[in-house]
């Protein structure tokens, strides 16, 4: 029998019309997902679904058997844990993730609903996602149909989970990827808040924290009337991805970092950069003091000489900061550095002075 060629390794959930399995192939010895039907009906729509997709947002489907009054599918085992298992271990997830969850998942419904026909889930929630290594991935398609268009709309007697069913479905309407939308709006709900979602209805009040963009986006997709939601996943992917990109512009990622001075440190710098060059720091001071006095020479015959001194008159002194974050400051590392030990030094000399003084006032 075809059945006994799987041992059934354990439970791994449990819904209205059958269960599913871990079990291990006893001839090729590998783990399998097994979902077993009580029903006549199920595996068939289902494997017919699965077989039809490519993509790895979707488990792979291995095959499909009936016996003893039971139908049987077997499909790649997704290691992971669910969203609803990370959700009651950790709590609500930081926007940021819950964001990049939910545009992995607008993809994996373009793959869906980019068929011909469109496949519509009608059944996201947390417990069918798996959190992976490579990120979401969707599972579940027992309440999965066939869409149809135009005038032959899909017909949907309301299957879904209460809290994340469209109302459309739970009014019996037809439904369509727009239906879809609301689940992942729901999903995103709960991922942002951390709370079980007992019944749909739009969001209330922003929690803080959140962005003001990605609480609109969240509102959109949980619009009551679907012909105000986004109008397909990839319409809500790209303001998802929009969102994630201004905010990481905000932020200051991927962008060049230099190091920041405060206003004594570099007070401290240019007085010092004043001191050891005199005249030649600055080029207006150069001009009163005449362009042949002795202590112009002697600074250009202890700096550089040539086109670089040259160079170096010309230049600024913010110039010459910056540069020396190429390690090029035109002969004058050495005064620069010493500068900023000498800062440093001083700092922490009132620093210990500071910690002594509050010893002291402690024992008061």
């Amino acid at each position: 029998m075809t059945a006994e060629r799987y041992r059934i390794v354990k439970k791994l959930g449990e819904g209205g019309r059958g269960r599913t399995y871990l079990v291990r192939d006893r001839k090729l010895g590998k783990l399998w997902a097994m979902k077993e039907w009580t029903e006549e009906c199920g595996a068939q729509e289902e494997f017919t679904i699965l077989r039809e997709l490519d993509s790895p947002c979707f488990p792979r489907i291995v095959e499909c058997f009936q016996e003893n009054g039971r139908q049987y599918l077997i499909m790649d085992w997704i290691r992971g844990m669910t969203l609803e298992e990370r959700l009651m271990q950790d709590g609500p997830l930081a926007w940021r993730t819950a964001a990049s969850y939910a545009l992995r998942l607008c993809g994996a419904l373009e793959v869906l609903h980019g068929g011909e026909p469109a496949i519509l889930h009608l059944d996201l929630k947390p417990s069918n996602i798996i959190l992976t290594q490579d990120g979401p991935r969707l599972i579940d398609f027992g309440s999965a149909v066939l869409a149809k268009t135009g005038e032959e709309e899909t017909e949907r007697i309301f299957s879904g989970t209460p809290g994340f069913a469209a109302p459309e479905l739970e009014e019996e309407r037809r439904a369509d990827v727009r239906s879809d939308i609301y689940g992942l709006g729901a999903v995103l709900w709960v991922m942002l808040t951390g709370k079980k979602r007992e019944k749909g209805g739009e969001p209330g009040e922003r929690p803080e924290g959140i962005p003001d963009a990605l609480w609109e986006i969240l509102r959109r997709a949980l619009k009551q009337d679907r012909r105000e939601r986004f109008a397909d996943a990839g319409e809500m992917k790209r303001a998802l991805e929009e969102l994630l990109e201004q905010k990481e512009g905000g932020d200051g990622r991927n962008k060049r970092r230099w190091p920041v001075l405060s206003a004594a440190v570099l007070l401290a710098v240019l007085m010092s950069l004043a001191a050891a060059l005199g005249p030649a720091a600055f080029p207006q001071d150069r001009a009163a003091a005449g362009e042949g006095s002795r202590a112009e020479s002697v600074h250009k015959e202890a700096l550089c000489s040539g086109k670089r001194m040259e160079a170096f008159l010309k230049g600024s002194v913010w110039r010459l900061v910056w540069q020396e974050e190429k390690g090029t400051l035109l002969g004058m590392r050495h005064y620069l550095g010493e500068a900023l030990r000498n800062v440093m030094d001083g700092e922490k000399k009132l620093s210990k002075k500071a910690d002594g003084f509050r010893g002291r006032s402690a024992g008061f």
